[in-house]
């Protein structure tokens, strides 16, 4: 006798073969009324980036002035800067955990702008360069003279003072400031030096017949200013002099 497929036919109660009777086949499935979206992997933030008070290599937060988030310099442009390549990557996405056995690897050297001159050089970790904006000590001083009695001497114009505002309105690109916040954030980002919002008004006119700045005025509200130009070298903006007595 052939082979013979057997099937049980519960209306019947008896077994039949699959050749003189249909096969009963079982109901098809009720498709799913809700789809369950896929879950989409992210990586999560770096346990560093989490604690408060510390910056993400470690150290104590709070010694870049213009971040206190951050230790240095190094450590902010690191983390905010999209890394070649890349639309929203950073530099510290790319770089964390591509060592050996998935450790960090030592921190690389980046490629910064000297503000004065606009020449690149390579800023690091360690803690004589990391807080560097710019790149020889020749630049430093043509950024940071003042004058002082005669013309003589370092020119009669105050260029470290103008140097310092540009630097506050370009960090603050489109938030206008008062002169009042102007001094404020100057008093608390360099040393050695003070800034009254009389002073902040005067430099924000001088710089404004120049047309580096421009200000906002509605009505009674106070005067705003914001920076015009972001990316001219301030050697091409306040040219150089000859600085005597280190001054």
């Amino acid at each position: 006798m052939a082979n013979q497929d057997w099937v049980f036919n519960a209306d019947s109660d008896k077994w039949e073969s699959r050749e003189s009777e249909t096969v009963l086949k079982a109901p098809p499935r009720r498709k799913k009324e809700v789809k369950t979206p896929k879950r989409k992997v992210k990586r999560g933030k770096d346990a560093q980036q989490k604690i408060t008070g510390y910056c993400t290599c470690g150290r104590k937060a709070g010694t870049y002035r213009q971040e206190p988030a951050y230790c240095s310099r190094y450590c902010y442009l690191f983390e905010n800067t999209v890394a070649p390549g890349y639309k929203k990557k950073t530099l510290y996405e790319c770089w964390r955990g591509t060592g050996k056995y998935s450790y960090n690897p030592p921190y690389p050297k980046i490629t910064v702008q000297c503000l004065w001159c606009g020449e690149d050089f390579q800023l690091g970790r360690n803690q004589s360069d990391e807080n560097k904006a710019y790149c020889s000590s020749h630049c430093m001083r043509q950024a940071t003279r003042s004058a002082v009695g005669t013309s003589a001497r370092v020119g009669s114009r105050k260029i470290g003072d103008r140097v310092r505002l540009m630097r506050i309105l370009r960090w603050f690109k489109d938030q206008p400031l008062t002169s009042a916040q102007i001094a404020d954030y100057w008093n608390k980002w360099f040393r050695n030096t003070s800034c009254s919002y009389h002073k902040a008004a005067n430099l924000c006119k001088i710089l404004e017949a120049k047309g580096l700045v421009k200000h906002y005025q509605k009505g009674t509200e106070k005067r705003t200013y914001v920076a015009t130009d972001f990316t001219t070298p301030y050697k091409n903006i306040f040219g150089e002099e000859e600085v005597l007595n280190n001054r």
